[in-house]
């Protein structure tokens, strides 16, 4: 008799989910898990199969020949289990989930109504939605781990190669201080022995300031790091350094009548908000349609 393996499915979307964030850690956030519970989930699924699927000796992560070998499986199957629960439910639905990445800088607008139209207008489609940097973005869909990302990409890139874009709005970024600055014009070496509150590194904007600041011969001087753009508004408000925000959102912020952006010399920030997709199939078009007429309509 041929002995089956005893599998759980929850392992197997926790280790697909543990392969497209990159990270055990990664997983942890999207999952809302431990990163312990994280570590468990792929050992049971290992376990199940008498085989390792992390090379665990390897940073950063990376897969194993039976991994490599598993993980498309993996995906295959969860769309089956998918499929299957949707024919219980009576339902029509896409032929898999549709896994779309949003730039951080982009979240507020992507998590209300882009998600709520998507839903009023194909019921029984299920959106996985992961948040990165633009760039890692890029790559997942370049690479299959994501069908679609919307980001923010310096307008003197242009188009990001490789993939479908459609440019979906303009941006900028805006050197902001506290309101008791003076409104006058500016040069990056007046500014440079300022601390600045920023994003942690990988970001595409912060790069860009160091590289305006190296240019004038001086060096970011990072004073707080943070992901959250409001919180980096009250600080600035406080008078603990200088920061790189988006226009749209100082214009929503609650601390911007105690700011001040200011005007630099030579210097400018101007960005573009992508939405690029890999190949998909044609059932998740219409998904990945509605998502991103409604992410036009909230960044505009």
């Amino acid at each position: 008799m041929i002995s089956i393996p005893s599998v759980n499915v929850d392992d197997i979307r926790t280790f697909v989910t543990v392969v497209e964030a990159g990270s055990i850690s990664g997983a942890s956030r999207e999952l809302h898990l431990t990163q312990p519970a994280v570590s468990r989930r792929v050992q049971r699924l290992e376990e199940a199969l008498a085989t390792q699927l992390i090379d665990r000796r390897r940073r950063p992560l990376a897969l194993t020949d039976a991994g490599r070998a598993a993980v498309e499986r993996c995906r295959r199957f969860l769309t089956s289990v998918h499929e299957l629960k949707t024919i219980a439910d009576g339902a029509q639905a896409p032929s898999r989930e549709l896994r779309i990445g949003v730039a951080h800088a982009l979240t507020e607008l992507a998590l209300v109504e882009p998600v709520d139209d998507v839903r009023r207008a194909f019921p029984p489609a299920v959106l996985r939605l992961r948040t990165g940097w633009s760039r890692d973005l890029l790559a997942r869909v370049k690479s299959g781990a994501l069908d679609a990302a919307v980001i923010l990409l310096p307008e003197r890139d242009g188009a990001p190669a490789g993939v479908a874009a459609t440019a979906l709005a303009a941006d900028e970024l805006a050197i902001v201080a506290p309101r008791r600055w003076p409104r006058r014009l500016y040069t990056m070496r007046q500014l440079a022995d300022e601390p600045w509150i920023l994003n942690p590194e990988g970001c595409a904007a912060r790069a860009a300031l160091e590289h305006e600041l190296a240019r004038s011969g001086r060096p970011l001087r990072v004073g707080v790091e943070t992901y959250t753009y409001e919180l980096q508004l009250r600080l600035i408000a406080r008078g603990r350094g200088l920061g790189l925000v988006p226009r749209r959102l100082l214009a929503r912020s609650p601390t911007r009548a105690k700011l001040r952006t200011l005007s630099v010399r030579g210097v400018a920030f101007p960005q573009v908000i992508w939405m690029i997709a890999g190949e998909l199939p044609a059932d998740l078009d219409g998904p990945l349609a509605a998502f991103r007429d409604a992410f036009r309509r909230a960044a505009g």
